[in-house]
């Protein structure tokens, strides 16, 4: 009975890693080690794995290997393999910091490859944006490719404007009119609860540095000093502060922690009324299959200020772990530039809900989905993060605290804005120390 208990699991053990891999085998073939977002299970599994079939049923001598990980468990997983030299032979990641890893030598230089390539399907850079391609590039050579181009929105829900008497001609343009119709929306119950929100400038993915980007204002100079101790940077945190003033904050924050509870965003479950948010919620409310009416828009701006919003795409990288191995390098280069073409990028739009980088691949894609169409133009006015190499996460884990502080009004605008400042300067005088 043990034993055919034990022959069980080996069967189902390697069904499921059939699966993960993409399927069939790569007998003489040079296999290929591709990492992705698409796990068993997923909605994007499916999709994922028949590109890869795809390939690889178009191949004599190369076989890749696809394995998926959850968003959140990819990232945990190629920063080890990365720095362990066990990474895949090909893996996505985030571009603005694609220098740090080529510095470490951890990435193939993909302007060497292209300058060799003979072959007809070149990678036509004239394809990609500039701007995603300068952040791929280190000391004058590309040691990635832009994947994905994320731009942020403001979604609005249209019905609950219209039970407003609003149309989609009111929606706000700059922050004045967004704080004005965003109050026509907040409900409470008798126990003062939230029930319904207008808008939050902390909710969804609105971040401090992408409103600060409005106003012509960042966390760093051109030296990469940090600032933040200006009267513009005090504007713009108390203008979130106290944005939602007449509420609570420990009720804000338990309204919003109530829809990542339920695991849903709160746009999509019809809990606020507008929201930013990244392209990808479009593809989020269609699974879900929501019935409401909803838009896009340019995200509102100050008086005066800048059209901008946070790109944050992801890169596609070819990892070098110092094993001199040539004919996988190569395999793997013909497989990126299979998935970089044009008609794979629509496949990849279709399979992953992402707006990809190839240019034109995108302009045919969206050609005739209003939603998407606006979503693709703010791409062209979507920016990535200033690179720190003393502080990798200035924008995330090394900033949350202070503005956390702030918000909770535990530390003024000032206080928050100094303190965080004077971390950023310590932490640049531990780089320089042992650089």
């Amino acid at each position: 009975m043990k034993k055919i208990f034990l022959l069980f699991m080996l069967l189902i053990s390697l069904v499921t890693l059939a699966a993960c891999n993409g399927g069939g085998e790569a007998g003489d073939k040079i296999e290929i080690e591709f990492w992705h977002m698409s796990p068993v299970g997923s909605s994007s599994f499916s999709g994922t794995k028949a590109i890869i079939n795809e390939f690889n049923e178009s191949q004599d001598k190369y076989f890749v290997k696809g394995t998926g990980f959850s968003f959140w468990d990819y990232w945990d997983k190629i920063n080890v393999a990365i720095s362990s030299r066990t990474a895949p032979d090909l893996g996505l990641s985030t571009i603005d910091d694609v220098e740090a890893r080529a510095k470490s030598g951890a990435l193939y230089n993909i302007s060497e490859l292209m300058e060799a390539d003979q072959g007809e399907n070149q990678i036509d850079l004239a394809e990609f944006r500039q701007s995603q391609l300068d952040f791929a590039t280190y000391q004058g050579d590309l040691y990635a490719m832009p994947f994905s181009a994320t731009t942020r929105a403001l979604y609005y829900n249209l019905d609950m404007f219209a039970e407003e008497g609003l149309t989609e001609a009111d929606v706000p343009t700059t922050w004045d009119e967004l704080h004005t119709i965003a109050k026509m929306f907040d409900e409470q119950d008798s126990n003062g609860r939230l029930t319904r929100l207008g808008f939050d400038p902390t909710y969804g993915n609105a971040t401090y540095h992408g409103w600060l980007w409005q106003k012509g204002l960042d966390f760093f100079d051109e030296n990469q000093m940090p600032t933040l101790n200006t009267p513009g940077h005090v504007e713009v945190l108390e203008w979130i502060m106290n944005f939602n003033s007449d509420i609570p904050r420990a009720e804000l924050t338990a309204f919003g922690e109530g829809n990542q509870t339920l695991g849903i965003n709160p746009f999509a479950s019809e809990r606020v009324a507008m929201i930013v948010e990244v392209d990808g919620l479009y593809q989020i409310i269609k699974d879900a299959g929501a019935t409401f009416n909803y838009g896009v828009a340019p995200i509102p701006i100050p008086e005066g200020g800048t059209h901008v919003n946070w790109g944050s795409g992801f890169s596609i990288e070819m990892y070098d772990n110092g094993k001199n191995e040539t004919e996988k390098r190569d395999g793997t280069y013909e497989f990126l530039k299979f998935l970089l073409s044009k008609d794979i990028q629509k496949e990849l739009a279709e399979v992953n809900g992402w707006i990809m980088s190839h240019i034109s691949a995108m302009e045919e894609f969206v050609e005739g989905n209003e939603i998407l169409e606006k979503l693709l133009a703010e791409v062209d006015d979507a920016i990535d993060k200033q690179y720190i190499p003393y502080a990798p996460s200035w924008h995330g884990n090394d900033w949350q605290p202070y503005y956390n502080q702030a918000l909770a009004r535990t530390l003024t605008a000032e206080e928050a804005l100094q303190a965080a400042r004077d971390n950023y300067l310590q932490k640049k005088q531990n780089y320089d120390a042992v650089n």
